[in-house]
């Protein structure tokens, strides 16, 4: 589902995916770095455009290109399959100069999902190989669940983030990542 509002943070902005960043979200998908911890994709620039048109019509997908603050594209994530209080966020890929923009990407993702779109409940899935996301999606205190095999046989780790706790990380990471704002 299209948004059309900019998320802004102050190391990174979520914007909406459009058709002009078919290329990049393409790309960043066939990048040998991401590709082992996502699932593989293989089409061409219109296919991924046909992709962006058909996701920005559906109900409850939100797709954002991250964009750092001299303007380029760095990594995409998104909230979707919203289910009432309840969605599943996912896409993350991120090629950010430092860690700060991994982390406010992340946050002003959750705070959409649960200040805007009013989810008590965002569910995440990582393949348990992924030592790297798994460290990093500790930070936000979800609930992490035993490994379970996907339909590819695959190892997949299930994280439940709930918004109770999760404002408790927020007020962590904004006394981080803002201390010197005024």
């Amino acid at each position: 589902m299209a948004v059309t509002d900019v998320i802004e943070g102050r190391y990174v902005d979520l914007r909406p995916c459009t058709e002009d960043d078919a290329e990049f979200t393409r790309a960043i998908r066939m990048d040998p770095e991401f590709v082992k911890f996502l699932p593989a994709i293989d089409n061409t620039i219109e296919q991924q455009k046909a992709w962006i048109r058909s996701q920005r019509e559906k109900d409850g997908d939100y797709f954002f290109v991250v964009w750092d603050k001299a303007g380029d594209r760095i990594g995409t994530v998104s909230i979707y399959g919203v289910n009432g209080t309840r969605s599943e966020a996912g896409r993350l890929a991120i090629k950010g100069r430092n860690a700060m923009q991994g982390i406010e990407a992340q946050m002003l993702l959750f705070r959409f999902g649960f200040n805007v779109l009013g989810l008590e409940c965002i569910d995440g899935f990582i393949f348990a190989d992924n030592e790297r996301a798994l460290r990093f999606n500790k930070q936000f205190g979800g609930i992490h669940y035993p490994p379970e095999e996907d339909e590819n046989g695959r190892m997949i780790i299930r994280i439940e983030n709930w918004r109770k706790d999760y404002e408790l990380v927020d007020k962590k990471f904004s006394a981080i990542l803002y201390r010197d704002r005024k």
